[in-house]
C-alpha cells in the first residue's frame, strides 16, 4: 500500500498539471483490487523469497482429478471472479474480453509457476479454472453495466498517464508478497511471542 500511495501521488500530481481530475472512486477500488490480489496470492500460498525451494511437482493432464476433487475446480473458478470483474471495472482498456482474460491467464501462470518453488502442484486445472472464473467475472461485468451505467464512474480511461495503473499495481503486489511480507510476519511473530508466553495456560 505504501508504494501505490507513493504512485498516485505522482500521477495525481501529474494530474493537476494537466488539468485532468482523476475520481477519487476510481483510487479507492483500485486498493480494493490489489487487496484481493493479495487475498489470491496469500490462498494459493505463494512463497515468500527467503522461502523459495525447488520441489517442483507438475501436473499436465486436464482434469486428472474431476470429479472427485470437484470443488477445488469450483474454488479456483470462484477465486478469479473478482479479477475478471474489477479489471474492466477500473480500466477502460479491459472492456475487451480477451484482454481481461490474457492478465487473467497471464496472473494465474505466475502463481502456477511460483508454486514450483513452495512444495505445492503446478496444475494445468489451476490454470484453466483459474481463466474461466476471470471470464465469469467479465461476463457479470457486462450483465451489471448493461443494466447501470454507472458502474464507468470507477472506470479510467486509456489514453492518459494512468495507462501503466494495472501493471504498477500487479508488481507492487508481487514485491509485497516476495519480499515485505515474509519480513513483517516474522516481526510480528517476534513481537507477539512475549505475549503468547506470558499468558496464562
Amino acid at each position: 500500500m505504501p508504494m501505490l500511495a507513493i504512485y498516485h501521488i505522482a500521477m495525481l500530481c501529474k494530474d493537476k498539471k494537466k488539468g485532468v481530475k482523476t475520481a477519487k472512486r476510481h483510487i479507492a477500488g483500485v486498493y480494493i483490487f490489489c487487496f484481493v490480489i493479495v487475498l489470491v496470492l496469500t490462498i494459493t500460498s505463494v512463497p515468500g523469497i527467503y522461502h523459495l525451494g525447488v520441489d517442483a511437482k507438475i501436473n499436465l493432464t486436464p482434469f486428472a482429478y474431476f470429479p472427485a476433487m470437484y470443488y477445488q475446480y469450483i474454488g479456483n473458478a470462484l477465486l478469479f471472479v473478482p479479477v475478471g470483474f474489477l479489471l474492466p471495472f477500473l480500466w477502460k482498456r479491459f472492456g475487451k474480453w480477451y484482454l481481461t482474460l490474457l492478465c487473467g491467464f497471464m496472473f494465474s501462470l505466475s502463481i502456477e509457476f511460483a508454486q514450483l518453488f513452495n512444495n505445492r502442484v503446478t496444475d494445468v486445472d489451476d490454470l484453466l479454472m483459474n481463466t474461466l472464473g476471470t471470464l465469469i467475472g467479465f461476463i457479470v461485468y457486462v450483465i451489471i453495466k448493461s443494466r447501470s451505467a454507472g458502474i464507468s464512474m470507477f472506470s479510467i480511461g486509456r489514453a492518459n498517464h494512468w495507462k501503466d495503473e494495472p501493471f504498477f499495481c500487479f508488481l507492487f503486489v508481487w514485491i509485497s508478497v516476495l519480499v515485505f511480507k515474509p519480513i513483517l510476519s516474522v516481526y510480528i511473530l517476534e513481537l507477539a511471542i512475549p505475549f503468547v508466553a506470558g499468558a496464562p495456560g
